[in-house]
């Protein structure tokens, strides 16, 4: 990139007597000669910043000084027009924008009430472990509970690739997020809640029937305690349990499924690539209680969907309490769907790819059961190896009849 500089003394104004380093610069992006001008207490002085600045500009090919004016909610603005949108999808492959665009935005709010109107070139790594600090302070609208450390890793992984969009850009003249090590993975707690059976008869029953609830309730001035029969019939929820207990589904590729992508007649379901994490498509495998779930439903939703819902959190809820389960999130029935089938002898591999997942380490690493049960046997199998080597030892030394 060609630049033109000079260094002078000004003779008059606000900077007499100081040394002027004028930089003039081609900008490619706005197509036009843009001018610089900076100034120096020293002639030596004002030669090192000309050779600062001069490198500055060739590095970023002039983009620098326009990230020097831009705020961290003016990057913003550009990513949304640039990344967070929703998906366009091509040939059934997602080529631009997000699918997860409420959670995106989510994020994305949180950090513009951290970073706002701070200039991106203030934004160092420092700020990164500050933010850290400080969200893992705050308190979920949501749940009420202090921030997991997942939660934030999620918002630092949205901001490092908007940072790395600037600094493609030209913008920053440094990724903060290299080698900083803000985002720890390891740190994240895992989760290995499986659904035993005993509370999966619970959860689903609770998903059907009447159910009596006690209210108090003023009668002519005295509070009396009620009883009421309500009915809990929800033959949507219990069919989306069912299918992630036994089809292994993600709840996003529940609420995406359409009546032509289940195949009653062989028993699949067909996964598609736009509707899946990783965009690649899968079948996966449909029961006969997931079956008969479903052709319930067809009387009731007759549209191209079987599932109209976009969110599921209150009726869940609500089953989870009337079943007397805690602890329990919806994916983890997505968790104990693999590990019952690497359980029934399906091998591991075969197990990860109708789940949908890309490497055999996801499988291994997150739904291979790790339960009391498997520790039990195991326990056991070691006790009876050594009572018998200790019963070997005694008939060797004659100590036993």
């Amino acid at each position: 990139m060609d630049t033109k500089s000079k260094i002078f003394k000004r003779k008059t104004g606000k900077s007499k007597n100081k040394w002027i380093v004028r930089i003039e610069y081609f900008d490619d992006v706005k197509g036009k000669k843009c001018f610089m001008e900076r100034h120096a207490e020293k002639k030596v002085d004002a030669a090192d910043l000309r050779n600062k600045l001069v490198a500055e500009i060739k590095q970023s090919y002039g983009q620098s000084q326009t990230g020097e004016r831009m705020t961290f909610n003016d990057l913003a603005v550009l990513c949304e027009k640039r990344f967070y949108h929703p998906a366009q999808i091509v040939e059934g492959r997602k080529i631009s924008g997000v699918r997860s665009l409420v959670t995106a935005k989510s994020h994305l709010k949180i950090l513009k009430h951290f970073f706002g109107k701070r200039p991106l070139r203030l934004i160092k790594t420092e700020s990164l472990i500050d933010y850290k600090l400080w969200r893992l302070k705050t308190v979920s609208e949501r749940t009420g509970e202090p921030v997991k450390i997942s939660t934030v890793n999620r918002e630092l992984a949205l901001m490092r690739k908007m940072i790395r969009f600037a600094f493609s850009s030209g913008w920053v003249l440094k990724d903060i997020f290299f080698n900083a090590k803000v985002i720890d993975t390891s740190a994240a707690i895992e989760r290995h809640r499986l659904l035993t059976l005993a509370e999966e008869k619970r959860l689903l029953d609770s998903c059907q029937g009447m159910r009596t609830i006690s209210y108090k309730r003023k009668l002519r001035g005295v509070e009396k305690e009620v009883e009421s029969e309500i009915s809990v019939d929800n033959p949507f929820l219990k069919a989306m349990i069912v299918l992630a207990l036994d089809s292994a589904m993600r709840l996003g590729e529940i609420f995406k499924l359409d009546w032509q992508d289940i195949d009653f007649e062989n028993n699949l379901i067909r996964v598609l690539a736009t509707n899946t994490k990783t965009e690649r498509e899968r079948l996966a495998p449909l029961s006969k209680r997931a079956k008969e779930e479903l052709e319930k439903l067809k009387e009731i939703a007759p549209g191209e969907k079987p599932f109209l819902y976009k969110d599921i959190q209150r009726s869940f809820g609500a089953a989870k309490r009337l079943a007397g389960i805690e602890d329990l999130h919806f994916h983890d029935l997505r968790r104990t769907a693999i590990t019952r089938w690497i359980q029934q002898g399906t091998p591991l591999a075969l197990a990860g790819k109708l789940g949908g997942h890309t490497q055999l380490q996801t499988t291994m690493k997150h739904y291979t059961a790790n339960d009391a049960a498997a520790v039990k046997e195991i326990t056991e199998r070691m006790n009876n190896f050594y009572s018998q080597l200790s019963d070997t030892d005694q008939i060797e030394s004659g100590l036993v009849n």
